[in-house]
């Protein structure tokens, strides 16, 4: 934990030109080399991240039965609940595993801009998330956190847009319209060892601009791989979020 960056956002924000410029080229170091970092003073209301934790513990500890009523209609429809055995991440990167061992609930954009017509878009990035009955504050507590995160990631993506030397608001007009995803995993208690090669998530990178991950306090397991080619633990820090950047800002 003590060699992990963790970056203040609140202090960015509050800088100087000159040392906003000093704090950028940290980030960029940083994202050069691991390309993970925690982020504090983030401005995220402890009540949302409260709500957003209650009420999605509360729908993973619901039958099967119960979860399954807001399962995904069909294989590779993007949002709704998606139960054990139905991901193997590391496909993503051509290596052949068993299934995760983890269900998660995924949810999409929460509204659909007027201007957009493009059918595989409609059908995709803004197809219709597949809301739980219960808990009856999931969809609440959801929509709370996601407009949140959407005001996190702006902050985010300007910090990057100077951490490359761009005017901070650079990508705002390219993320006004977010096809984001909000994603909500968990890790069901093992009864039997697991497979050859099986993971609770496998080794994956993420394909978009940035991740913005809340783990629970005291968890462990995720990993990073570094230049050198060695995993690493990220620890899980109180009152932080982790932020990956994704293929497309690895690119950037």
């Amino acid at each position: 934990m003590a060699k992990f960056p963790i970056f203040d956002v609140e202090k960015y924000f509050n800088s100087t030109k000159i040392e906003k410029e000093n704090y950028s080229q940290e980030v960029d170091e940083i994202c050069r080399n691991t390309g993970f970092l925690a982020i504090k003073n983030h401005g995220i209301e402890q009540s949302i991240i409260e709500g957003i934790w209650s009420a999605t513990e509360s729908f993973f500890s619901l039958s099967s039965h119960k979860k399954n009523e807001s399962k995904a209609p069909f294989n590779g429809y993007p949002y709704g609940y998606l139960g054990p055995g139905k991901e193997a991440l590391a496909a993503s990167k051509g290596m052949d595993t068993p299934p995760d061992l983890k269900e998660s609930f995924n949810g999409g954009p929460i509204s659909r801009p007027a201007n957009i017509n493009d059918a595989d878009a409609l059908s995709f990035c803004y197809a219709d998330t597949i809301w739980p009955n219960a808990p009856v504050e999931f969809k609440f507590a959801w929509i709370a956190y996601y407009q949140q995160m959407e005001i996190l990631a702006s902050k985010i993506m300007q910090i990057f847009a100077a951490a490359l030397r761009l005017e901070e608001k650079f990508f705002s007009p390219y993320i006004n319209q977010p096809i984001s995803a909000l994603r909500a995993l968990n890790y069901p208690a093992q009864k039997k060892l697991p497979k050859t090669g099986q993971l609770r998530a496998g080794a994956h990178s993420d394909y978009g601009s940035l991740t913005i991950l809340l783990p629970e306090e005291n968890s462990v397991g995720l990993e990073i791989l570094t230049l050198s080619g060695q995993w690493e633990p990220v620890p899980a820090i109180p009152n932080t979020f982790i932020i990956n950047i994704g293929d497309l800002m690895a690119r950037w």
